[in-house]
Order: C-alpha cells, then sequence, then structure tokens
C-alpha cells in the first residue's frame, strides 16, 4: 500500500535530486506567536472570498447565515497544525534568494483552505465515531438544529473549499496540481475511514483476525499520515521555486512514520487523558477501535488475558470499559508507551538528518518535535 501511494504521489514527474543545502539566516520556527498570529489575519481573507462568490450572493440570506455559522463553529479552535505547517514548509524549504513575502501570504492562504478540508474530516469522523465533543465544543452533528443534516453540510464544507480554490487559484500554473493533491487527500481518508470503521471488534463479530499491524498503519498512512503530513509538503512545495522536481521518496516516507507517530499518541490519549485534558471524551475502547495500545495488549496478552479482551473490548458498558483500563495496567501499557515512543522519536530524528537540504532537515526536526510534544 505505501508503494501505492508513494508512486502516485507526484503525478509522473521528472524527479532530481535536489542538493544544494539552503541556508537560514535567521531562525525559523513553527509555532511561534507571530505565526499563530499572521497566519490568524489570513482567515478572515478566506472567508470573505468565500462569500463574494455569486454561489452565494444570489442565494436566499439564511443561506449566507448558515455557511458562515457552519464554518466558524467546525474551525473553531485546534492547533492549526496543518494549515500552518504550509507558511512554515515554504518559508523553511524556499532558497532566500527566491523567497517571496506574497508567496508566503499567499501559503497562509493555502493552509487556511487545508484547515477547511479538516472541518469537511472532523465533522464525518465525529459522526461515524459517535463522538459528543469537539475540541470543547458539543460535535456539529449533536446540536439541536442539525442532526442528521450535518451528512449534507459535511459535503457543504468541502464545496466551500472547493469554491475557495477555483476562485483564487484558477489561472494559477499550479492550479491542477494542487486540486489534484487535495482531492487525492480526501479520497485517501476516506478509504482509511472506511478501513478503520470497518475494522472495529465487538464480541458477537469475534473478528480478532483484523487486529495486526499491517491493517493498523495501512489505515493510519490513508487516514491521518497523508493529510497531516504529506498533503501541506506536497502543497508547500507547490510554491518552492524547482519544489515539485525534488526527489521526495525518502520525505515522504517520513511523513508515513510521523504519522503512525500521531496515531500512537491519539491511541494512548483516548485511553489515560481525561476530557479536560484530551478535548473530548475517549471512545476507542467503546467502540472496539483497531488501535495501536489495543494491537500491542494483545501481543502481550496470556490466554487469560486475551479471554478478558475478547468478552469485554467493544461494549459500551462502563463495567467492560472499566475491566479493559485494567487489563492495560496490568500489562503496563503506559510504560511500555513512553519506551516505545522515545525509541521512534530517536530513530526518526537520525532519519530526518540523512535529508539532502538544512531546509528539509528544519522543517521536519520542528514537526516531530511538535508532534512528540502533543503527548505531554
Amino acid at each position: 500500500m505505501a508503494l501505492l501511494l508513494r508512486k502516485t504521489l507526484f503525478f509522473n514527474q521528472i524527479r532530481t535530486l535536489h542538493k544544494t543545502p539552503v541556508k537560514l539566516s535567521t531562525p525559523i520556527t513553527f509555532k511561534s506567536d507571530i505565526n499563530y498570529k499572521k497566519f490568524d489575519e489570513v482567515r478572515p481573507e478566506v472567508m470573505k472570498s468565500l462569500m463574494s462568490s455569486p454561489k452565494f450572493t444570489k442565494q436566499l440570506p439564511e443561506v449566507d447565515t448558515r455557511i458562515k455559522e457552519m464554518l466558524d463553529y467546525t474551525m473553531h479552535g485546534g492547533k492549526r497544525s496543518t494549515g500552518l505547517s504550509v507558511p512554515f514548509g515554504y518559508q523553511i524549504m524556499e532558497d532566500p534568494k527566491y523567497f517571496v513575502e506574497e508567496k508566503l501570504h499567499t501559503a497562509r492562504f493555502l493552509g487556511w483552505c487545508l484547515e477547511i478540508l479538516h472541518a469537511n474530516l472532523l465533522t464525518i469522523d465525529d459522526i461515524l465515531d459517535a463522538n459528543t465533543t469537539r475540541r470543547g465544543l458539543t460535535c456539529w452533528y449533536l446540536r439541536p438544529e442539525v442532526g442528521t443534516s450535518a451528512t449534507n453540510d459535511s459535503m457543504l464544507i468541502y464545496l466551500c473549499l472547493m469554491e475557495v480554490l477555483q476562485i483564487n487559484f484558477e489561472k494559477e500554473p499550479y492550479y491542477v496540481d494542487l486540486i489534484k493533491i487535495i482531492h487525492d487527500t480526501a479520497m485517501y481518508t476516506g478509504i482509511g475511514q472506511y478501513l478503520e470503521y470497518s475494522s472495529s471488534y465487538s464480541k458477537e463479530k469475534n473478528n480478532l483476525e483484523v487486529f495486526n499491524m499491517d491493517r493498523f498503519n495501512t489505515i493510519v498512512i490513508q487516514k491521518g499520515a497523508y493529510f497531516f503530513f504529506t498533503m501541506p509538503l506536497l502543497v508547500s512545495l507547490l510554491l518552492v521555486k524547482n519544489g515539485k522536481e525534488r526527489d521526495l521518496t525518502e520525505q515522504i516516507n517520513i511523513c508515513f512514520e510521523v504519522g503512525k507517530l500521531l496515531q500512537y499518541q491519539n491511541d494512548f490519549k483516548d485511553v489515560y487523558w481525561d476530557k479536560a485534558t484530551y478535548g473530548k471524551d475517549g471512545t476507542d475502547i467503546q467502540e472496539g477501535k483497531l488501535s495501536w495500545i489495543a494491537i500491542t495488549a494483545l501481543e502481550r496478552c496470556n490466554e487469560a488475558q486475551r479471554s478478558i479482551f475478547k468478552e469485554y473490548y467493544g461494549s459500551k458498558d462502563p463495567e467492560h470499559v472499566k475491566q479493559i483500563k485494567q487489563l492495560y495496567d496490568e500489562l503496563q501499557m503506559d510504560k511500555m508507551y513512553a519506551e516505545f515512543e522515545h525509541s521512534f522519536y530517536e530513530n526518526m530524528k537520525r532519519r530526518i538528518y540523512t535529508l539532502p537540504t538544512e531546509g528539509e532537515i528544519q522543517y521536519f526536526l520542528q514537526i516531530l518535535e511538535v508532534c512528540r510534544q502533543r503527548a505531554y
């Protein structure tokens, strides 16, 4: 699967290895107050652009109100890491002699476009996972005035993204590539969502044969790694001079690996963090989710412990959930996770330092560090 994804990433372009290191005259930091501020300043421009479309200006007034409310709500909060990765990527990977401030602004604008896509995917994810909260708010589909219309809203959010891109980038030479990157990301994420949803365990289904690391990694690459890491990398390189000509084989492999780290963390936090810390109720045990914690625990179970897992995993009964958490405690999954994450993190750092340019090295080091800090 990973090989198939790599073969389709840059659309049969000519790849040449970019060996010239980018000299960074001043440090560029991914997560800084100024980056957040500059990024947030662009959001009203994106929304104004969208609402100026004839498709909205000629509608009944209630449509305008609904679209604004829907986007404001579903894009509320969050770390903005996907969107921020685009201007950060352009700024740190562009050779200073080719750097253009206007392109940095464009990168911020495109970053917000990716945040709209994120809102679309989270809206769908909350429905599928029966989540109750998202980023400290009640999930959109659970609002009394929304309900089942959230399915249509999720489509509208995606179409709003397409409208913004068409209005602002249709005449750009990279427009087709941009649309393809976003389309491919949505496609892979949708497939990943299906695979994850179809992989849940219950006592009735008795389907523990799907609980293996190969299937898990296939889902993670498509559902998360492509969206959070590969997509913003590819979008930022559309703005970098000769960015499309780089050989990205190892960079994309690193994207996939960092995507796995992100999912490992999410699986850990779902079990061990409370709502106040995590921002939502943990539901992986109740849903019988194919998770890193569950797979790894099964690998360590004796027969008696495996029987407990088969009996109670995937049940919404609070006592059954408690039984699974006690099993995880017996297996010391929290300690095992900490050791595993440390080893994984150190190995990723070693791989990143082998990348061909200083800009790429600093880009991935900071992305990796931001991901690692999410666990603490």
